[in-house]
């Protein structure tokens, strides 16, 4: 009998551990589900911030580049009024000289706006600078004076020494 009763005890204790362990990995279980369900939420908000973040970047970005081609378009047609004064200030000039000229600076833009490298950006903005002032004082030395010389000396000088250098 007292096996019996030994037996039964080991049996009541076993199955009360059993119970409070079950009991217990269920509240460990409801737990685990509560704060799977938090961390859920926080990263949907998390998701949505991001969202947020990278659609106005992507405004803004857009707009920049929007203006950049603005820009772009902008310094083409400037050039295109650049090559019509040369013709009016050298008439005689061959109109081949002419558009020599306009691809040169069309040439310096495109070094410009296309090159990733800032520092190398900066450097052909320098050199566009440079031809656009020769540009313009061969130009006006054109127009102004009398006697129109046949070709802008300076400016095919400045680009004979800017393709020999490059």
């Amino acid at each position: 009998m007292h096996f019996i009763r030994k037996f039964l005890a080991s049996l009541k204790s076993a199955f009360g551990r059993d119970k409070t362990a079950r009991r217990q990995a269920i509240l460990d279980n409801a737990e685990l589900k509560q704060l799977k369900a938090v961390k859920r939420v926080q990263t949907e908000h998390e998701v949505d911030l991001l969202r947020i973040k990278f659609t106005e970047q992507l405004k803004r970005v857009k707009e920049r580049e929007t203006q950049t081609t603005r820009d772009y378009k902008e310094f083409l047609a400037m050039i295109d009024e650049m090559k019509s004064q040369i013709v009016e200030a050298y008439p005689e000039m061959p109109k081949v000289m002419a558009l020599i000229i306009h691809q040169h600076a069309k040439q310096l833009i495109d070094d410009m706006w296309n090159n990733p490298n800032e520092h190398l950006q900066n450097q052909c903005r320098v050199r566009f600078t440079r031809f656009v002032r020769v540009v313009y004082d061969d130009t006006t030395q054109g127009l102004i004076t009398e006697q129109h010389g046949k070709t802008p000396e300076n400016t095919l000088k400045l680009i004979e020494n800017m393709d020999t250098s490059s």
